[in-house]
């Protein structure tokens, strides 16, 4: 009788997730964005290319994986300081964004951040199964229940909003690479999302 102790499926299919995900990291922080093919992924992980394929569509996919695992862990640390300011609460949720990409470091941050990777493309974030950045249905509620609430301008567009301070974001995330990380990303933030903010606040 094997008596050989047998992994749930569920587990075994979650620790080939993570066996594709850590090799997709070593290789992006070790040679940049462009190595990090499939090919490659499977190759460093020690898996098949179907195997790959049943977990992620793309690699894109796998690196919006990455980046939404990641952010949510930081989420949970960060909704505590939320204040029911709606300006406030908003670069919350930025600033957050910002200290989970410098704590990815700043050489993994110049290889991510670059025009050929797409799981950095906006996506239309108020459609189900869309791919966004995660900050902007964060954002979107917030702005929601603040225009409810009377505090933002009936008329106020709030998903292009929601877009332009998404595409502000990632201005300044890249604007602090090009710097080698000198350039002040997170009072850069607050400064400019504050004063953007107040501008579509009702009175």
């Amino acid at each position: 009788m094997d008596t050989t102790l047998k992994v749930p499926r569920q587990v075994r299919s979650q620790q080939v997730k993570n066996q594709i995900f850590q090799a997709a990291m070593e290789l992006m922080r070790e040679y940049g964005y462009e190595y990090v093919t499939v090919a490659n992924v499977c190759s460093r992980a020690g898996i098949s290319v179907g195997s790959f394929y049943h977990h992620f569509g793309s690699k894109d996919e796998l690196l919006a994986y990455y980046f939404d695992a990641g952010y949510e862990k930081y989420w949970e640390e960060y909704e505590s300081k939320l204040t029911g300011d709606f300006i406030e609460d908003v670069v919350v949720v930025y600033s957050m964004y910002s200290e989970y990409c410098m704590d990815q470091g700043l050489q993994f941050i110049k290889n991510f951040y670059t025009p050929n990777n797409k799981s950095l493309y906006l996506g239309d974030f108020t459609k189900s199964g869309e791919k966004h950045l995660p900050i902007m249905k964060k954002s979107y509620v917030i702005l929601q229940e603040a225009q409810k609430r009377g505090e933002i301008k009936p008329g106020e567009d709030l998903k292009q909003l929601t877009e332009d301070l998404c595409m502000l974001e990632k201005g300044l995330i890249f604007e602090w690479a090009l710097s080698d990380g000198q350039y002040d990303l997170l009072t850069a933030v607050r400064r400019i999302m504050t004063n953007m903010l107040k501008g579509v606040a009702n009175g």
